[in-house]
């Protein structure tokens, strides 16, 4: 679908509005900051199929050292880093959610849901959502797959979910936040009801799929773990320092209006030893503030779609 330019866009997914011009929005209890925090437990292949495409940073460039298809010998480095997340940072991590009464949002890949039992029942515990995030880490939505194939895809991947938790999953997170011109019409034709990938906001919002209902709960790709810290080339000191301000910054603003802040989490990274100090000063500093709203994606979607009508 080629760029259609109109008032402040270039495609038709949602309509432009300029924060300073939407009614006032009001979370529960009068909260200034709604905090939704996802966590990706996600699968990095051994091996892909020859052709594979590259997930793209938003920073620019290829996520790995190859212009191409993806190396054809088995990714050690890579599968060790997804499976140590998986193993041993997500508990890292659920035990400082822990601590601070944060519900967490889950966002499980195919490979995750099929094989990973004791995640899922880790999660159930804490009446966690479970989100669909699409086959593998390493299995992306790219412009190549025709409809079908797309269709098919998201297909696979919420069912993996609903198999594995007994429920049908309303979010989705797609893996690098990767989408061709069919993906929001087809999450809302499978019952999707709010996608995290468009990364263009402080609040929800609606969006307009030809069919069904789908709302955008974004997360900014520049303050996710992943990017921040290891494309940014930020230290774990100025992650912790950033994220602190971007808060500081929400909440300042939550005055006038809400205000939307979605941490967005992988195990390998912030799990690891070194780093979950910073996480836990984080989540400190967010919860000794009054007016914080500590939610999961659905009950944020929930609640906003009560407040802004049909």
């Amino acid at each position: 679908m080629p760029a259609k330019r109109t008032y402040g866009m270039d495609q038709e997914f949602y309509p432009w509005s300029p924060i300073v011009g939407r009614p006032v929005l009001r979370w529960p209890g009068n909260a200034r900051v709604a905090l939704a925090v996802i966590v990706n437990l996600e699968h990095w292949d051994w091996e892909v199929p020859e052709g594979t495409p590259l997930a793209v940073s938003p920073l620019g460039g290829p996520e790995g050292l190859w212009s191409g298809n993806q190396p054809a010998f088995p990714d050690i480095g890579g599968y060790g880093n997804h499976e140590y997340g998986n193993r041993v940072g997500i508990f890292r991590i659920l035990a400082a959610l822990d601590k601070y009464g944060i519900k967490p949002t889950l966002a499980l890949d195919k490979a995750v849901a099929d094989h990973y039992p004791f995640l899922i029942a880790e999660g159930q515990k804490r009446d966690a959502e479970f989100i669909a995030h699409g086959l593998s880490r390493r299995r992306i939505i790219h412009i190549g797959m025709s409809e079908d194939e797309e269709r098919q895809y998201i297909r696979a991947s919420i069912a993996a979910v609903e198999k594995a938790t007994g429920e049908r999953p309303i979010g989705w997170s797609g893996p690098d936040f990767q989408e061709t011109p069919n993906t929001p019409n087809l999450l809302a034709a499978e019952g999707i009801r709010y996608v995290c990938d468009w990364g263009n906001d402080e609040q929800p919002y609606k969006m307009t799929p030809k069919t069904g209902e789908l709302y955008s709960l974004g997360v900014n790709a520049y303050l996710d773990d992943n990017y921040i810290h290891l494309h940014g080339r930020r230290t774990i000191n100025e992650v912790n320092l950033l994220w602190r301000e971007w808060f500081d910054g929400l909440y300042a603003d939550g005055a006038t209006t809400g205000r939307l802040m979605v941490l967005h989490l992988h195990p390998w990274i912030m799990g690891q030893p070194w780093r979950i100090r910073h996480l836990d000063e984080v989540l400190g500093h967010i919860s000794a503030y009054a007016g914080v709203w500590k939610a999961t994606g659905s009950q944020i979607i929930d609640w906003f779609k009560a407040q802004s009508g049909p």
